[in-house]
């Protein structure tokens, strides 16, 4: 079952269980993507403990098989099966995911690797096949339609587009789209006219709302204040179409890899000051933004192939990042006609003149309303879509 061959053209899929295969998994990305001007190639040892089931938290509650197609000994394609159990008790169904989907141009390699993938899934339970999530919506996923011209920032997928036809090719059909936004400093923003109607709703935001303040984060309260804002977003999310909620093993290993690149004072949060029936007051946290310098920047500018070489580079380069990111932006339902989302990114825009460039994603194509909360702030280019897709497996 977990050997797929296709006789015509000397294709083998292979499991992954011994060293060298997984060698041949990791070598065969950077060779398709060689010459991608756009590509981003991470560090090696974050790109391995996707994979890994022993350190990286995710497969608590998941697990997954990893697959290699080869033609005569040379790897030509590749694959992840995913079983979420957590996805599925929180969504009440029985998906199982693909990701890390890579393959040379040929639709015999990738039907392979698909069959491989779903008779995987099918001995675990599964119904559909759903991806590619690399290994989850928590992370990078999705197809890049357009936009190719760009790399990607911190977190963000990169993939050729003829992986849209060999999935439709294969029978999957689109399930959702998902956009990634810029602003452009010195192209978009024009001041202080740009701002005026915004400071002015600014004003009377603050004067019909006095208990409500803004606030960026320090060190000290660093973990702190990502904890509040996890348990915030897991409600503000809980709806949306894939959610799955960030467990604390999860969190706290991000807490841990976002200390090394993170800008404190790049994440922003609004309190509502509340007193009880005693008289005692407290803080409530009602919205959230969280940018990162774009480490993805960092690294495309450093000179070498090992870790050990890159690494000594970055700290220096990450000062220099004139990019960022905003992975995260939130506001509690019973605040949202208030102006605290505007409030935030007029905040946070305002703050960072240093850099040039932000992205807003991912955007799901269904919210519309994050869109325009958005553009009440700033004016963005919408540059990239990204692509997830699915079919039933049997």
């Amino acid at each position: 079952m977990l050997n797929h061959m296709a006789s015509k053209s000397e294709l083998q899929v292979q499991r992954v269980t011994e060293p060298k295969q997984l060698r041949d998994f990791f070598a065969l990305r950077r060779r398709i993507y060689r010459g991608d001007p756009a590509m981003v190639f991470p560090l090696k040892k974050m790109e391995r403990i996707q994979l890994d089931e022993e350190r990286n938290p995710f497969y608590q509650h998941a697990r997954r098989a990893a697959f290699v197609c080869y033609r005569d000994a040379k790897p030509v394609g590749r694959i992840v099966a995913i079983k979420d159990d957590l996805h599925n008790k929180h969504n009440d169904d029985q998906v199982g995911f693909f990701g890390f989907f890579e393959s040379e141009d040929e639709q015999a390699i990738a039907d392979s690797l698909f069959s491989s993938a779903s008779q995987w899934l099918v001995a675990e339970g599964c119904t559909s096949m759903r991806g590619p999530v690399n290994p989850s919506m928590k992370s990078d996923f999705g197809v890049l339609i357009d936009g190719h011209q760009y790399p990607p920032k911190i977190m963000m997928g990169h993939t050729p587009g003829r992986y849209d036809r060999h999935l439709m090719e294969a029978g999957f059909e689109v399930a959702k789209n998902f956009y990634a936004f810029r602003f452009n400093w010195d192209k978009d923003f024009v001041a202080p006219e740009h701002w005026k109607d915004i400071v002015e709703s600014k004003k009377k935001i603050h004067e019909r709302y006095p208990s409500l303040r803004f606030t960026s984060v320090k060190e000290a309260n660093y973990a702190e204040t990502l904890r509040d804002i996890n348990r915030l977003g897991n409600e503000v999310r809980s709806e949306g179409w894939g959610f799955v909620p960030l467990t604390d093993a999860e969190l706290d290993f991000m807490i841990k890899n976002l200390r090394q690149v993170i800008r404190f004072d790049n994440i922003h949060a609004a309190y509502w000051k509340e007193t009880d029936e005693n008289g005692a007051e407290s803080d409530r946290l009602v919205g959230y933004i969280v940018n990162i310098p774009d480490v993805n920047w960092a690294l495309q500018q450093t000179i070498g192939k090992w870790d050990w070489l890159r690494m000594i580079q970055m700290p220096r380069l990450m000062k220099r990042s004139p990019k960022a990111r905003v992975i995260a932006l939130g506001v509690d339902k019973n605040f949202r006609k208030k102006g605290v989302a505007m409030l935030l990114i007029q905040k946070f825009i305002e703050g960072y003149k240093e850099y040039l460039e932000w992205e807003f994603s991912w955007v799901l194509e269904d919210n519309v309303k994050s869109i325009r909360a958005i553009n009440r702030a700033v004016e963005l280019d919408r540059y990239k879509t990204y692509r997830l897709y699915e079919k039933p497996i049997s």
